[in-house]
């Protein structure tokens, strides 16, 4: 078979990242790709939103089309603003592939066939191999007095629309981050930031006497081209970082579950994409004040609880590995392409 992807953000961000996963995997199950669309056995989107812009339209008219769900297509809130989006692309789509349980149960009300398939992730990248925090330190120019006896709370997304910095991007949650950190004791822990666009987390931060660190350049103009870290680098700040918080409202992902799960870092989420998926159901929240506790309780308790710490990332790393291998993902991948060749709309 022959298959042809389409989807690109071409920035080398998520989806250009996705898309060098499914390359590699073609790869690997020697599967042969295609340039030309029209010599395509299956057209593979990496982004559903992709597949209604006018490059891709010609697209359209070809058969055995697989969409894929990577931002939370949410059609059960009545007023998800991408609804006519979505009923266009599902009227092209042979099958869908969702990266998690909760979208794939959402997705399979409205089409026939719905494949859960969980992102790629490069193992021999995010690995639990023994480091040293003080290297990781020095490498990063973090102060190694700043961080002494603190927990290191950890946000790496960016939280900033590009089109105002001032006002916080909705899906990601920044408020809530700030609402879980303001009330904390100001001398047990500090937050680690990286990445472009964290203007509005930076200055509710200063509004708040939250005492933080940014590795980047602080600047009132969008920094996307200079504070982006690469990707490669992202592994030492999961090492040294004690617990992660994802606190996005709506999340394809998010990628930092796999991230932190798969290098044994301490996480919790808000009950969104993929979570439920790989993490403790005690990890995951529904409502502020259950999570702002359990974030009050990492931070004050953090040595009496470390046995609970260390279960925690076990279970988690486990779930990961099980779910994220590279045989099982590409072998289901693999039946995907086979079950719409076999099943041509």
């Amino acid at each position: 078979m022959n298959i042809f992807f389409n989807g690109k953000d071409g920035k080398g961000w998520a989806i250009d990242t996705m898309r060098v996963d499914f390359e590699n995997a073609l790869k690997r199950l020697n599967i042969a790709r295609t340039k030309n669309f029209i010599k395509a056995d299956i057209i593979h989107n990496i982004w559903w939103n992709y597949f209604l812009t006018k490059t891709s339209f010609p697209l359209r008219f070809k058969k055995n089309i697989i969409l894929f769900a990577g931002n939370f297509i949410d059609l059960e809130n009545e007023n998800y603003f991408l609804r006519k989006e979505f009923e266009k692309a599902n009227s092209f789509a042979s099958a869908w592939i969702s990266p998690s349980e909760k979208q794939k149960q959402i997705l399979g009300k409205y089409s026939e066939h719905v494949f859960m398939l969980p992102y790629y992730i490069d193992f021999k990248l995010f690995n639990i191999e023994h480091f040293e925090k003080q290297r990781i330190l020095k490498k990063y120019n973090i102060p190694v007095e700043l961080v002494n006896n603190k927990v290191i709370i950890g946000s790496f997304q960016r939280d900033s629309l590009g089109s105002d910095l001032s006002i916080p991007k909705w899906q990601k949650g920044p408020e809530l981050l700030i609402n879980l950190l303001k009330d904390l004791p100001k001398d047990k822990f500090i937050l680690l930031l990286s990445g472009p666009r964290r203007h509005f987390v930076i200055k509710e931060c200063k509004k708040y006497n939250i005492p933080y660190f940014y590795i980047g350049q602080e600047m009132p103009e969008d920094d996307i081209t200079i504070n982006a870290l690469p990707f490669r680098k992202m592994p030492d700040l999961y090492r040294i970082t004690d617990l992660y918080l994802v606190t996005s409202k709506s999340e394809g992902g998010p990628k930092a579950v796999l991230e932190a799960t798969a290098i044994k870092t301490n996480i919790f989420s808000t009950d969104v994409g993929l979570a439920n998926d790989f993490l403790e159901k005690k990890n995951i929240f529904t409502d502020t004040v259950s999570y702002k506790k359990a974030v009050f309780d990492f931070i004050v308790n953090f040595d009496k609880n470390e046995s609970i710490r260390i279960s925690d990332v076990k279970k988690q790393y486990k779930r990961c590995i099980n779910l994220c291998n590279y045989n099982t993902l590409d072998r289901k991948l693999k039946e995907i392409y086979n079950f719409v060749l076999d099943n041509k709309k």
